[in-house]
């Protein structure tokens, strides 16, 4: 089974304060021109989204100059909806085989419940302290994401988690749709962001796929 974890992009999804509302104008149509055609004007953190070092890292990469092995591998799904609102290491190394065999450990908040309405942009779900934002780092992965807007609170202009883990050379995945997997540990994912030039992040479209690995496969990865 192969499940969407990404959010459709619309003209009135929840936007990051001060970032740009998608514009998607119909500039073809069958009738007048024989074919359709959009035009979409968006922030690059429109959505499901991936933050690149870049975005908060003098000097950090940037998503299209990062290996196409940034945006796939092993993923784990923690429930964190009765962790607290605040994520901390001790409960993340209670977590230790599954984010140890994981490339991507994915946050489920719920908060994700409230996308399309003004309360998914309030602070309240769950964010990573900086202690567990270093233990993610000693754990080796690939990227880190969450269904709400981020892995700091909206108010928080320190950002301390999301530069713990982009300094790391991490990806970030922010506002991803993770009710059918939550719980799940170990199942192949893939978020391939849109690539343009020095893209500080990305729409990405999310998969989770839970057909069983072949043996070979699980050895390999």
């Amino acid at each position: 089974m192969i499940i969407d974890l990404t959010h459709t992009i619309t003209a009135d999804i929840p936007v990051y304060p001060g970032d740009p509302v998608p514009v998607l104008e119909k500039t073809a149509s069958l009738t007048n021109s024989g074919c359709r055609l959009t035009r979409l004007s968006l922030g690059s953190h429109a959505g499901t989204h991936m933050d690149a070092p870049a975005h908060l890292l003098l000097g950090g990469a940037t998503l299209d100059k990062l290996p196409l092995s940034s945006f796939c591998g092993r993923a784990t799904a923690l429930d964190v909806t009765q962790a607290g609102p605040v994520i901390t290491a001790d409960f993340l190394r209670e977590q230790n085989g599954a984010i140890r065999s994981a490339d991507f450990v994915l946050f489920y908040t719920g908060w994700e419940k409230k996308w399309g309405t003004p309360e998914y942009l309030e602070d309240g779900f769950p964010v990573l302290d900086a202690a567990a934002a270093r233990y993610l780092v000693s754990c080796g992965l690939k990227g880190v994401g969450t269904d709400a807007p981020g892995v700091d609170a909206v108010g928080d202009q320190s950002n301390t988690a999301h530069k713990i883990l982009l300094n790391d050379n991490m990806v970030l995945l922010e506002s991803l749709c993770l009710k059918k997997v939550a719980g799940r540990e170990n199942f192949r994912f893939y978020a391939l962001p849109l690539k343009f030039q020095d893209a500080d992040g990305a729409p990405v479209r999310a998969i989770a796929d839970l057909r069983e690995l072949p043996e070979k496969e699980m050895d390999a990865q």
